[in-house]
């Protein structure tokens, strides 16, 4: 078969050569040669679009193509051109940063220009470290947009916000980095963090009246400033900055809202969440119990732990997703902080025991509701029962965030009947009951022990280890090394703590927690042999602990059975 192909048009002088031409010119010569025409460079994409040069739908918060390929999506800081003027003239200022001042490095290379928002270009870089660093940190393995999306948006409307958010760059890199630079990083976000301070003052003096705006800005700078104070180890200010933060919300609820319908209020699901979280670290801190609360401090207990009662009062026969689990669990365990706090508050506005027959009505009316709340977390286990199992007997789910959250969620269950018990101060023995709990936080704080401290150890935390946000196994294991007499346990639950050097949940610090159990541990198993057990004689109760965990010690004062009182200084 002879195929019949087009002769080309005979060469001339003028004529390109044949490698040159296009398909199209040599089945056309007479057409003219089209030209690709240059298209202007677009430079409102996302960030990772226009490193890979390709283009971008701009999809906010996340482009189809980031989405696509499972990379993270970040649009570079807007910069708004000011309007046109006379000039003017220069008044020449000193610099804010010394020439010499160490520039952090920031991940992928991002080079990032000094914008309107910002004085130098020093906190634009360190902005962006906090978006690319410590913000994906913060949560753990847990989903959430609020710490990688919702606080950066937040930081660049509004301007204590966004210093704050570039104090905590700062501070993460000084504890990041060992090198001599890493005082320089501190020095800055100590004064980024006055700014921010100023800044949420002034907010808070010019709007005397809240309103559901202000108050959401206030509390995400409350969160911002706990993580700040947590990072450096000031419990007590960052336990106070907890506390601040649930009367922030008590203001909303009380303006707008009424208390069961708090997660559907202004503040959304994400912050609302974070809420949750800084009120459980406000009420399980050791240091929280102060003698003789204010009257408005008790009306506040009093209306959150009214509010979450009627809340958990809702809760169905069995939960059908976990989500619905953890939302009910979180009503019924903060409820129980709380009631745990009025207890502590009324004992110790009550020093010496009298034969008074209202306080013994009250102390009654107090065991009886105590017993009312035991039964609603049997009650939530049995409901919750089906699906946990669900989620313990597939095996590929050990390493998801179902997992995670099914495991902590026992965990705190254990913990709280625990509380629910010490808070009446009991007689040391009345711990060995509670066996079956110390086991429960134990073993299962081993097996998600690496899904939280994975990184502890890496060269990119430094000396400042893991900091999480959310409550997980800490405030639970400390109490197994306190009041669980069982050997075996607390030996395991003092071992976890040691293989979590530098790891912190919110104010709770593993060494700290560690190096108080030990002591305590140490006092009560004095003179024993490897097979002793600790017999009620040598039991001691803590009485109370003044810890600075930023200088690496505490004060721990105890009683033991003969009534002697015992003050150590502990140092880890």
């Amino acid at each position: 078969m002879t195929v019949n192909t087009p002769l080309s048009p005979p060469a001339s002088a003028t004529s390109p050569p044949p490698s040159t031409q296009s398909p199209s010119s040599e089945r056309n010569p007479e057409a003219p040669s089209r030209k690709r025409r240059k298209a202007p460079k677009v430079k409102t994409g996302c960030l990772t679009c226009r490193s890979r040069r390709v283009k971008c739908d701009e999809t906010h918060p996340t482009c189809r193509k980031c989405q696509k390929i499972h990379v993270p999506c970040t649009y570079a800081l807007p910069i708004i051109k000011p309007r046109s003027r006379a000039r003017q003239a220069c008044i020449a200022l000193p610099p804010l940063v010394a020439k010499d001042f160490p520039k952090p490095s920031l991940p992928l290379g991002r080079h990032v220009k000094a914008g309107p928002r910002f004085t130098d270009e020093h906190e634009a870089r360190y902005f962006v470290y906090y978006c690319e660093g410590i913000s994906k940190k913060i949560g753990g393995p847990f989903k959430s947009k609020l710490w990688v999306q919702l606080i950066p948006q937040a930081g660049e409307g509004t301007p204590f916000i966004g210093r704050a958010v570039i104090a905590l760059g700062a501070l993460s890199l000084s504890l990041s980095q060992a090198s001599q630079d890493q005082e320089k990083h501190r020095r800055y976000a100590l004064q980024q963090y006055g700014s921010a301070l100023h800044g949420m003052r002034k907010s808070i003096k010019d709007t005397p009246t809240p309103t559901p705006s202000t108050i959401r800005t206030a509390l995400i700078g409350c969160l911002l400033v706990f993580i700040f104070e947590s990072l450096q180890g000031h419990a007590a200010a960052a336990s106070a900055h907890a506390a601040s933060g649930s009367n922030l919300i008590t203001s909303l609820c009380r303006y707008r809202c009424a208390p069961r319908s708090w997660r559907e209020s202004e503040l959304g699901e994400e912050l609302y969440g974070a809420f949750s979280g800084l009120n459980l670290q406000s009420l399980l801190f050791a240091d929280a119990a102060s003698n003789g609360e204010s009257k408005s401090t008790r009306a506040a207990q009093a209306f959150y732990k009214n509010g979450l009662s009627e809340a958990a009062s809702g809760m169905p026969e069995s939960f059908g997703v976990l989500e619905e689990c953890r939302r009910f669990w979180h009503y019924i365990m903060r409820r129980n902080l709380h009631f745990c706090r009025e207890v502590r508050d009324f004992f110790s506005l009550s020093l010496e025991p009298t034969q008074d027959e209202d306080r013994e009505e009250k102390v009654r009316a107090l065991e009886e509701e105590r017993d009312r709340y035991v039964q609603q977390i049997c009650k939530w286990e049995i409901a919750s029962a089906p699906l946990l199992c669900r989620l313990y007997t597939s095996s590929h789910n050990t390493d998801s965030e179902d997992f995670l959250i099914a495991s902590l969620l026992r965990i705190h269950a254990a913990l709280s009947i625990i509380l629910l018990t010490h808070s009446f101060n009991p007689p040391e023995t009345i711990y060995s009951k509670f066996h079956p709990q110390f086991r429960t936080i134990v073993e299962l704080s081993e097996r998600i022990h690496p899904l939280l401290v994975q990184s502890s150890d890496s060269d990119e935390c430094g000396k400042a280890g893991t900091f999480r946000f959310d409550v997980g196994i800490l405030p639970a294991l400390s109490q197994a090394t306190l009041l669980c007499r069982d050997r075996e346990f607390r030996d395991r639950a003092v071992g976890l703590l040691g293989r979590s050097k530098g790891y912190k949940e919110g104010i709770w610090d593993a060494d700290a927690v560690r190096a108080v159990g030990e002591w305590v541990r140490g006092v009560e198993e004095e003179g024993l042999s490897d097979g002793g057990e600790v017999e009620d004689g040598m039991m001691v109760s803590v009485l109370g602990c003044e810890m600075r965990v930023e200088e690496c010690w505490a004060k721990v004062r105890i009683r033991r059975a003969d009534g002697v009182e015992q003050e150590g200084l502990v140092k880890w």
